[in-house]
């Protein structure tokens, strides 16, 4: 251990540089003027008479502890009030490690999952109960001072910090940043990490995470029937088949998750083929894992990925009452549609734009890698914006804000960092529950961030916004992504349909009566959306149905297609049937003038006009065929 700690030389003597002058002392007194500005945050009354003592611990123990706390405390991820806690533990700590470690000149030293046990027993046995800060503490600072010693590449370690792998995407909202290795085969460690190096260049943290699970617990499977394989060259059919079933039992048969696992191992085998592995399956991969392998996902159409407007109305009428901070993050993720990691990436120092058109929000969106990405707000939501800039812009440093982030946390251990999108998230559920947000059907209405983003698309394209331009403002990477939103709300359809019928809607009954329908009768949506879609289109009455075609498509058999059919041929005989079409065409007309209906006025005339024709020839005593008498002597 001793060999070990002399290596650390460079690193003590960085302690030692740090903890200079004051910081060195064995006993902090805080009422001493260096922690004057710290004491300002505190609440506690007798802070001034606290002292922190480290006269209990061997002298390296107390060189890191000093270090520990002096970084924790001046780059403000921990107040002085959590360093008074942690000195409270002390005392005890450091009589449990002379008792079970009398050797310990490191915290990097210790292993966690062995002295949680037994620091619980020693806490019990000295008639005190398992307390939070001494575990909480340890965890802490042995993680510190592991890292803090581990001068490796990060791609030699068992447990890679992403924010420290160059051209890695991180996303700076959330909380997890490390890949862990440690469930990882020792034998097939060295390939996944020399795959997961070149996915962490490419692939998000998410991704990453899940590649080393799903591919962990494919070798676990493999291991079981094989323990002495030391590569994949021998994997076959047999044993893939094998594995999917073992897949469906321990995920409950869940298809999403399996179909999710599936398609990790198959970029995963296509890859190390392609790249040459030593140990890849030598057998292609294509007959291994089969299409049919895939389970097949249905999509719930009813399911709602928007927020509803009753929700919206309800949403707006308590947000006063949500966590302050959280306020100005959902009124930008209501106004623009961003995603809430894009929000809360807004920089206070080119976050605003004013051009002659009017204001702008511009940001930097990291999924798609669009940079200056500017969406128009309105004048309200700009106020908003310049009120925020000045706050934050006014208690920002180089420490506590280093990229000028609009939405930050300026203490704590997340200093430096913006709010958790899990944290929004949280609070707005909270609302709903407190203030009863509630669905159509009386059910406490679940919020979701990144529903704001499918509302604001929604309701785009229901407002007119081409596609194109929808795809635009979403700063979506192809026209597909934006039309999955391609859809219409149910209000929007009722409200246009209302539009389309303000002049009446009607019926033609069995008696070919005009009947006209009291719109506030219909209860049933799917009739709503019929004549919602009868009014679009042609819909022109058939003998057994509706034509659909839409209004600019020709037809030519669309109406009574013999009418123009060289082979239809009539003689004096049906002057009556001629006579009876026509009025009953005539009546049509008149309806469809009513009903302001121009599609069907003008088709209709053109086959009054055809009948018209047809019964003049009759009524002169002549036969009607286009094919002439050589057609007829032709059969």
């Amino acid at each position: 251990m001793k060999n070990e700690f002399l290596k650390k030389t460079t690193k003590i003597d960085e302690m030692y540089k740090y903890i200079e002058g004051y910081w060195f002392k064995d006993i902090w007194a805080v009422n001493d003027s260096i922690f004057n500005e710290y004491r300002k945050t505190s609440s506690r009354a007798d802070i001034k008479y606290k002292k922190i003592k480290f006269i209990y611990f061997n002298y390296t123990l107390k060189i890191e502890l000093k270090y520990f706390l002096k970084y924790r405390l001046l780059n403000k991820i921990v107040v002085l009030d959590t360093i008074i806690k942690y000195g409270n533990i002390f005392n005890k700590l450091s009589r449990f490690i002379r008792i079970y470690y009398p050797d310990l000149i490191s915290f990097s030293e210790i292993n966690m999952e062995k002295i949680m046990p037994q620091l619980k027993t020693f806490l019990i046995e000295k008639g005190l109960k398992f307390v939070k800060w001494y575990s909480y503490f340890l965890s802490q600072i042995v993680s510190f001072y592991k890292d803090f010693y581990d001068e490796r590449s990060e791609f030699e370690k068992n447990i890679w910090d992403f924010k420290k792998i160059p051209g890695a995407r991180f996303l700076k909202n959330d909380t997890h940043y490390k890949l862990y290795f440690q469930k990882i085969p020792e034998q097939f460690l060295a390939m996944v990490k020399q795959y997961m190096k070149m996915r962490a260049s490419t692939c998000s943290h998410g991704q990453c995470d899940r590649d080393i699970r799903v591919i962990g617990s494919f070798l676990e499977y493999i291991l079981k029937i094989h323990p002495s394989w030391k590569s994949l060259k021998l994997l076959s059919r047999k044993l893939i088949e094998g594995y999917i079933v073992n897949l469906y039992s321990i995920k409950k048969g869940n298809p999403k998750i399996v179909n999710d696992y599936l398609i990790t191992l198959k970029v995963f085998f296509e890859y190390i083929q392609r790249a040459e592995y030593k140990c890849a399956p030598l057998k292609p991969i294509g007959t291994m894992i089969f299409k049919e392998d895939f389970p097949r996902l249905y999509k719930n159409e009813n399911k709602i990925k928007y927020i509803p407007e009753e929700i919206l109305i309800q949403l707006e009428n308590n947000l006063e009452h949500l966590v302050p901070d959280c306020i100005p993050i959902v009124i930008l993720l209501r106004a623009t549609g961003l995603r809430i990691s894009d929000v809360l990436n807004l920089r206070y120092d080119k976050c605003l734009n004013i051009t002659k058109q009017g204001w702008y929000l511009c940001v930097d969106i990291e999924k798609t890698q669009v940079l200056n990405h500017k969406l128009p707000i309105t004048n309200e939501i700009a106020i908003l914006v310049k009120s925020l800039i000045e706050n934050i812009k006014s208690s920002s440093t180089n420490v506590n804000n280093p990229d000028k982030l609009l939405f930050v946390n300026l203490t704590g251990k997340r200093i430096g960092l913006p709010p958790t999108a899990r944290r929004v998230n949280k609070y707005l559920n909270k609302l709903a529950l407190e203030k009863n947000i509630i669905d159509e059907q009386g059910n406490i209405f679940h919020f979701n961030n990144h529903a704001f983003r499918h509302t604001k698309a929604i309701e785009l394209i229901n407002n007119g916004m081409s596609l194109v331009h929808v795809q635009k403002w979403m700063a979506h990477a192809s026209p597909e992504m934006t039309l999955c939103y391609a859809k219409i709300l149910d209000t929007t359809m009722r409200k246009s349909w209302e539009e389309s019928t303000k002049y009446g809607l009607f019926r033609i009954d069995e008696n070919s009566n005009l009947k006209k329908i009291d719109i506030s009768d219909i209860k049933n949506e799917d009739i709503i959306e019929w004549e919602y879609i009868r009014h679009n289109l042609d819909a022109v009455h058939m003998p057994l149905g509706y034509c659909m075609k839409p209004k600019k498509q020709e037809c030519h058999t669309q109406l009574n297609p013999c009418l123009t059919c060289r082979n239809l041929c009539t003689t004096p005989d049906f002057i009556p049937q001629f006579e009876i079409a026509i009025k009953e065409t005539k009546t049509v007309i008149s309806k469809g003038i009513s009903q302001h209906r121009q599609v069907w006025v003008e088709k209709n005339q053109l086959i009054l006009e055809k009948y018209e024709k047809i019964l003049e020839i009759l009524k002169n005593g002549k036969i009607h065929h286009q094919a002439g008498k050589k057609g007829r002597e032709s059969f």
